[in-house]
C-alpha cells in the first residue's frame, strides 16, 4: 500500500509498508530487502564485487585484500525486469530534508545520487544513495521526505567505470560533512575538473558503518546516532591549536564534550574513529596555559591494538617509535579549520 503526502507543493510517495526497526522510532532499511530485518547472514542482501566475496560489499578495508577502503554497504536488488535491470525502490531511512541530487550519471563516480540530512536527529547526520538508475519524483533539494519516501530506483549509474547489470545495487552512505567551505579546499587542490557537488562531494564527507549502526539499533544496545558514536572507539586524540570554531562544531553541536560559550578558545582536542570520522570535540581556553603555536597539530593519545588492526584509511602511520598523523587526517584538519 502507498499513500501520497502533499509537502511544499511536491508530491512524494511514501512506501508505508517498510517497518521501523525496533528501538529507533521510524528508521527502516533503505530497500525492500527484508532479509537484514528478519536476521539473515550477510550473503542474502550484500552485493559483492567482482571477487564473490560478500565482505567486500560491507563497511570498511575490504577491498584489495585489505587494502582498499569502502565507505558503504552495497546492497543488492530483489526484483529485476526481463532484462536483468534492478526493480528496487530506494527508501529514505528517516525524516528529513533532501539537501542534494546529483541527476547525471557522468557526474560522479556514486552515479545519480540523493543525500538526505536528517535534521530532527542529534546530531543532524546525512544518509546518501548512490548508484540511482532513476530519481524520485519531486525528489530536489529542499524537499522534505518522511520514513519509506521512495527517493529513487536501484542501478548500476557510476561515471569513470562500468557495474555490470547482475551487480546493480544501492551504495548507502551514513556520516557527516567536514565544513561548509569546501569549494575553496577543492580550489587550492587545483584538479582540473569542476566540483559539481558543492559541500556534499564525495571528499567533504566522513562516514560510520551502517551495518554497524543497524545492528546496534537491532540489538537493543543503542536507540539513535548519538549513542552509537559514543560507543564506538577513539583510534586517536588529536589537539589542534587554533582559536577557529569550524563549522563542524557549528554543525554538529552535540558532538562537544563542553561549551565553549564566553571563553577564549585556543586550541581543540578532536577524537577520531578508526576511520576517521571526528566524533568528539573538547575546546580548550586560553585560561588553561597549554603550550604550543597557532597551528601545530599534534597527537595527544591512541589505540596500538585499533592501528595495528588496520589495513587502509589509517588515522596515524605506524612504525618508528611513535604513530604519525596520516596525509589523510591532514587532509580531513585542513578542511575542518580551513588550514592551507
Amino acid at each position: 500500500m502507498k499513500y501520497i503526502f502533499w509537502m511544499r507543493s511536491l508530491i512524494v510517495v511514501c512506501a508505508v509498508c517498510v517497518c521501523p526497526l525496533v528501538g529507533f522510532a521510524n528508521l527502516i532499511w533503505p530497500t525492500p530487502n527484508p532479509a537484514f530485518q528478519h536476521g539473515r547472514p550477510i550473503e542474502e542482501f550484500i552485493q559483492s564485487t567482482s571477487s564473490g566475496v560478500p565482505e567486500s560489499g560491507l563497511f570498511g578495508c575490504v577491498r584489495t585484500g585489505g587494502s582498499q577502503f569502502h565507505e558503504a554497504l552495497d546492497l543488492f536488488p530483489v526484483k529485476r525486469d526481463s532484462r536483468g535491470e534492478a526493480l528496487d525502490d530506494v527508501y529514505a531511512v528517516l525524516p528529513g530534508r533532501v539537501v542534494h541530487v546529483s541527476s547525471k550519471s557522468g557526474y560522479s563516480s556514486y552515479g545519480r545520487y540523493v543525500v538526505v540530512v536528517h535534521d530532527g536527529e542529534v546530531p543532524a547526520f546525512h544518509t546518501l544513495y548512490a548508484h540511482l538508475a532513476s530519481i524520485g519524483k519531486g525528489i530536489e533539494p529542499g524537499a522534505r521526505v518522511e520514513s519509506g519516501t521512495v527517493l529513487g530506483r536501484m542501478g548500476r549509474s557510476s561515471a569513470g567505470y562500468v557495474i555490470p547489470r547482475e551487480r546493480a545495487h544501492l551504495h548507502f552512505e551514513i556520516g557527516f560533512r567536514l565544513t561548509d567551505q569546501f569549494q575553496a579546499w577543492y580550489d587550492r587542490q587545483k584538479y582540473g575538473s569542476k566540483n559539481r557537488h558543492g559541500n556534499w562531494n564525495g571528499m567533504n564527507m566522513v562516514s560510520i558503518d551502517p551495518l554497524k549502526f543497524y545492528q546496534a539499533v537491532r540489538a537493543g544496545r543503542v536507540s539513535n546516532l548519538y549513542e552509537h558514536l559514543q560507543q564506538l572507539p577513539a583510534v586517536a586524540r588529536i589537539r589542534v591549536h587554533t582559536s577557529q570554531i569550524p563549522d563542524f562544531v557549528r554543525n554538529y553541536p552535540a558532538l562537544l564534550t563542553r561549551s565553549y560559550n564566553n571563553e577564549a578558545v585556543v586550541a581543540w582536542d578532536i577524537a577520531f574513529t578508526q576511520y576517521g570520522v571526528p566524533k568528539e570535540w573538547t575546546p580548550r581556553f586560553a585560561s588553561e596555559n597549554l603550550s604550543g603555536r597557532p597551528g601545530d597539530v599534534k597527537v595527544l593519545a591512541y589505540s596500538p591494538k585499533l592501528l595495528e588492526d588496520q589495513g587502509c584509511r589509517r588515522v596515524l602511520n605506524v612504525g618508528g617509535r611513535t604513530p604519525t598523523i596520516s596525509s589523510g587526517t591532514i587532509s580531513t584538519i585542513k578542511k575542518l579549520f580551513g588550514f592551507k
